[in-house]
C-alpha cells in the first residue's frame, strides 16, 4: 500500500476495489511496472462490456481475447508503470498508462501496450538543431526534402555541400531571414510543412527519414499510410505530444532536436 502513495490513480482505483498487482503480469515481465499493475482509463474502447463477451477485449473488431484486468465497465483497463530513467524528452523518469488489449485506429484495430506519458520528470526543452555545410546524416536529408517540398530543386543525398547551402541560403532570403546558409532556429519552423494522413511528397519523406532515425521500421515512400500515422501516433504519445498524427511545428522541432 505504501508504494500507492506514489500514484493517485492508482489510489483511487485502489479505493474503488480494483485489485492494484504486485508486479508485472508475465507477458509483461520485461517492463519495469513498479510500484504495481493498476486500472488505467485510457483505452476504455477496446472493452467489451455486455453480450456473451463482456470483460473481454477486441482483438479486431471480430474477435475478443479475455485479459488479466478485463475491462472494468469500459472505463478502466491495463496498469500503472514507471520507467527510471531518461526516456523520451523526459529526462529523470516517464510515467505512463498502459494497455495489453487493442484500441480502433483509423488504421484499423491494434496493438497496444505503454503508450500515453501522465508524468514526466525534467522534461527537457527539446530545441531545433542547428545544421549546416560539412554535416551528413538524416537531419540533412530533411533539410534537402523540405527545400524540394518548398520548390527549391535540391538533391537529396544527405550531405550538406555547396548545393545544399545555396538553396538554404535562397529560401532565407525569400522569407526575409538573413541568409546565412545555416538551418537554425530560425529557419527551420519556416522549412517544415505540416503533414498527416493521406498526404505525400517530400516533406512525408523527411517524416518517414526522421521516424526512422527514432527506431520506427518504415520504408522511405513519400506516402503518409496507416503505417506511418500509426508511427507519428506512437512517436507523439512516448514524448509527451498532442496525439493527433499530425506533424506540425512541434512534433517537426521534437523529430529533429530530440535525443536518439
Amino acid at each position: 500500500m505504501a508504494a500507492l502513495s506514489i500514484f493517485p490513480a492508482a489510489r483511487r482505483a485502489y479505493a474503488d476495489g480494483y485489485t492494484i498487482y504486485g508486479g508485472c503480469p508475465t507477458y509483461a515481465a520485461d517492463h519495469n511496472c513498479s510500484p504495481g499493475c493498476g486500472p488505467s482509463s485510457i483505452f476504455g474502447d477496446a472493452c467489451n462490456t455486455s453480450g456473451t463477451y463482456t470483460g473481454y477485449h477486441k482483438n479486431d473488431g471480430t474477435t475478443w481475447k479475455l485479459r488479466p484486468n478485463q475491462c472494468y465497465a469500459g472505463t478502466y483497463d491495463g496498469w500503472l508503470w514507471r520507467y527510471q530513467g531518461a526516456c523520451g524528452a523526459c529526462a529523470c523518469y516517464v510515467e505512463r498508462r498502459c494497455h495489453d488489449g487493442y484500441r480502433k485506429t483509423s488504421s484499423g484495430w491494434v496493438n497496444s501496450i505503454c503508450r500515453w506519458n501522465t508524468s514526466c520528470g525534467c522534461l527537457s526543452s527539446v530545441s531545433w538543431p542547428t545544421t549546416k555545410r560539412g554535416q551528413t546524416g538524416t537531419n540533412v536529408y530533411t533539410v534537402q526534402h523540405l527545400l524540394n517540398a518548398r520548390g527549391y530543386s535540391t538533391t537529396v543525398d544527405g550531405i550538406f555541400g555547396s548545393g545544399t547551402e545555396t538553396r538554404v541560403k535562397q529560401f532565407q532570403s525569400a522569407k526575409g531571414l538573413t541568409p546565412t546558409g545555416v538551418v537554425d532556429s530560425l529557419t527551420w519552423p519556416l522549412l517544415v510543412i505540416t503533414v498527416r494522413y493521406g498526404n505525400s511528397g517530400q516533406a512525408v519523406s523527411g517524416v518517414q527519414r526522421q521516424l526512422m532515425k527514432h527506431g520506427y521500421s518504415l520504408p522511405v515512400t513519400g506516402y503518409f499510410g496507416s503505417q506511418t500515422d500509426g508511427a507519428v501516433r506512437d512517436f507523439q504519445r512516448k514524448n509527451g505530444l498532442y496525439v493527433d498524427g499530425i506533424v506540425g511545428r512541434n512534433t517537426w522541432r521534437t523529430l529533429t532536436g530530440g535525443a536518439v
